[in-house]
């Protein structure tokens, strides 16, 4: 089981088109479950990762309220210290998030980091918009077409609950750099914060961030 490159890739590429002071990174929500999906640096990936943990920051905020959040000062902010705590130690000073939607309980945002004060003009603000959107369209692609596999071979359809919940908390564990425990607890506390199947959230997580190899195709029941 691997994680897909694509959302790194995209993170990478705003990085490089909205400015050389600009850092980025993707995450994805599903039913009040971040995961971080893609950085452009170490240091993005690191914020992200303690925004995910806490489930508190800029970028759950913008999806959960389905606006942009714009952090002028980081120094500034209120109410997401984990994540704060983090960006300022990575010497950020001033931050953006962009949501965009997928589908109904399933957003993706994009985080973008700069080391200088402020500046998101609003060309910079279109073109963020811009590349959430077309980050929330390939996730909806990806979803539709592992949807379709999945009807045709019977991937995930012949995996027993405890085996997606596995895969899935495998995939929570390398996003989030977290432990075991942690991404079980991250897993549980998703599907019942809207009472959601937990194999339904497990499978949206494989389905969107996950690259299926040769050998759970030609075996699904294996491990």
């Amino acid at each position: 089981m691997s994680i897909s490159s694509y959302p790194e890739e995209f993170a990478r590429r705003a990085a490089t088109v909205l400015g050389l002071d600009i850092e980025a990174s993707v995450i994805v929500r599903d039913h009040q479950l971040s995961l971080r999906a893609g950085s452009s640096s170490p240091a993005s990936a690191r914020c992200d990762q303690a925004e995910t943990a806490a489930n508190a920051g800029p970028c759950v905020d913008a999806m959960d309220k389905r606006s942009v959040r714009v952090v002028p000062n980081i120094a500034d902010s209120t109410g997401w210290e984990r994540w704060r705590e983090q960006a300022l130690a990575e010497g950020y000073v001033s931050a953006l998030a962009v949501p965009a939607l997928v589908r109904e309980d399933l957003a993706v945002a994009l985080n973008l980091y700069s080391r200088s004060p402020d500046p998101w003009t609003p060309e910079v603000l279109t073109a963020a918009d811009g590349y959430a959107q077309l980050i929330a369209s390939m996730v909806r692609v990806r979803l539709q077409l592992a949807e379709i596999e999945d009807a045709a071979a019977g991937l995930y359809r012949n995996m027993g609950d405890a085996l997606v919940a596995e895969r899935a908390v495998g995939a929570i564990m390398q996003t989030n750099g977290c432990s075991e425990d942690q991404a079980r607890h991250i897993l549980e506390s998703a599907s019942k914060h809207r009472s959601v199947d937990r194999r339904e959230v497990a499978e949206t997580i494989l389905r969107a961030l996950v690259d299926v190899d040769a050998g759970d195709q030609q075996d699904p029941l294996g491990g």
